[in-house]
């Protein structure tokens, strides 16, 4: 029996994974380097120390991280945040998860700040659990931290009871690392 349901946001709840990868192109360029947004699309998913590591030399990624990672989170926030829009009838889903008694927590790569810009966009902070972000972890996606963070939010729930909601493979990969069963969200929205 499913006691409750770990959701990713980006990609999973809310139209941003075009915006990101905008934001990767801006910051790979600013840094010399030109990807094409379909190889940074796909990386989509993962936390930025991923990403970077993915695609540049070690020596590069180790010296620029930083740097990259921080003009594309400052990119997004500044020109992109406030474009994002939620997937629809997200509000109507966790009303009806709630209704069943079915404990809900988000789980992210994304900061706190937008957690709590997110929740306020999809209208769902009062349907809610918990959240985690990168910002309670020491590794995001693919690792399995951030699950393991929300698993801790539910006291009392057996990994068994809990299914994880997401939209990228690192999703799958992350929860699956901590014994969490996944749903892609192309499976289930409607």
């Amino acid at each position: 029996m499913i006691k409750a349901i770990i959701f990713d946001l980006d990609g999973t709840l809310v139209d941003s994974v075009d915006y990101h990868t905008e934001a990767w192109v801006k910051a790979f360029q600013k840094y010399g380097y030109d990807f094409p947004s379909d190889r940074l699309r796909e990386q989509i998913g993962k936390g930025s120390e991923f990403i970077i590591g993915e695609l540049l030399p070690e020596a590069e990624a180790e010296k620029l991280e930083s740097d990259i990672a921080g003009y594309r989170k400052q990119y997004y926030q500044e020109n992109l945040l406030e474009k994002v829009k939620p997937f629809p009838k997200v509000r109507e889903l966790f009303e009806k998860i709630k209704a069943d008694n079915i404990k809900v927590v988000l789980a992210s790569s994304a900061r706190k700040e937008t957690i709590e810009h997110y929740k306020k966009l999809l209208d769902i902070a009062d349907l809610i659990d918990g959240a985690t972000s990168t910002d309670d972890v020491e590794q995001s996606k693919p690792k399995p931290d951030i699950f393991a963070a929300a698993l801790d939010k539910l006291k009392g729930i057996d990994p068994e009871e809990v299914i994880v909601v997401g939209d990228s493979p690192y999703d799958a990969i992350a929860a699956s690392k901590i014994g969490l069963r996944t749903i892609w969200r192309t499976l289930w929205w409607f």
